[in-house]
């Protein structure tokens, strides 16, 4: 599986308000111009423990940063603001990333700066130690904004980032895996509460409102071929 930088994606949603645009708490800082703000999100997903290239050369989060350092520094020239995201499923795969816990894929996404993380189904094959483990190693947050704890009732993860960008602009990235499990979870790898994925609710009138202003993004879609 090669490695895909889209748009959009099942389990991130990427929400701008731009009613504070062309407002920066920074005066040094340029807004954004002529109330267009640029925005180009690299996105991955579904990278499974490929961390190391394989036989022919595919693969490889040392060729993912190649890629990234070079799409980052384009945008950053052409007037873009830029976020890293992942749609999760970061686990399972490859027996060198199992065995270690997927330790060097969350090092690596360390390196790579990534800017946030939605929790995939594919996050809860192993038990929650190791989970927690790799919260701990993450350098950038992991969100989810319908798992829930079912013993507390309460969120297990944050359910969302906002981020507030140099130009002003302040981008919300909300995490969300399917409401119902997938068919290949089993009773011995599935975890007492995994049933406890909801369904979000509607969004507040204020955020609906926030998120259906006038916005202009800037957006790149590229596949790197192999890494």
């Amino acid at each position: 599986m090669n490695y895909k930088f889209v748009k959009g994606s099942v389990a991130l949603a990427v929400l701008a308000a731009l009613s504070g645009c062309n407002i920066s708490s920074n005066d040094s800082v340029a807004p954004c111009t002529e109330n267009v703000c640029k925005l180009t999100i690299l996105h991955t997903n579904d990278t499974h423990g490929r961390f190391w290239h394989n036989d022919k050369g595919e693969y490889g989060m040392a060729a993912q940063k190649t890629l990234v350092e070079r799409l980052r520094g384009e945008a950053k020239a052409a007037g873009s603001e830029v976020l890293v995201l992942s749609g999760g499923d970061v686990n399972t795969g490859v027996p060198e990333s199992d065995l270690q816990d997927a330790e060097p894929d969350f090092m690596a996404m360390n390196s790579i700066r990534y800017d946030a993380m939605a929790v995939g189904n594919h996050e809860f094959d192993n038990p929650l130690t190791i989970l927690e483990k790799q919260r701990e190693w993450a350098q950038f947050p992991m969100i989810s904004a319908n798992i829930y704890d079912k013993a507390s009732g309460k969120r297990y993860f944050d359910p969302y980032k906002v981020f507030k960008l140099e130009s002003g602009l302040k981008v919300a990235v909300l995490g969300l895996p399917p409401k119902t499990p997938p068919s290949w979870w089993t009773p011995t790898t599935s975890r007492p509460w995994s049933s406890a994925i909801r369904p979000l609710k509607r969004p507040s009138s204020a955020s609906r409102s926030a998120t259906t202003k006038r916005r202009t993004w800037s957006w790149r879609n590229r596949s790197p071929g192999r890494c």
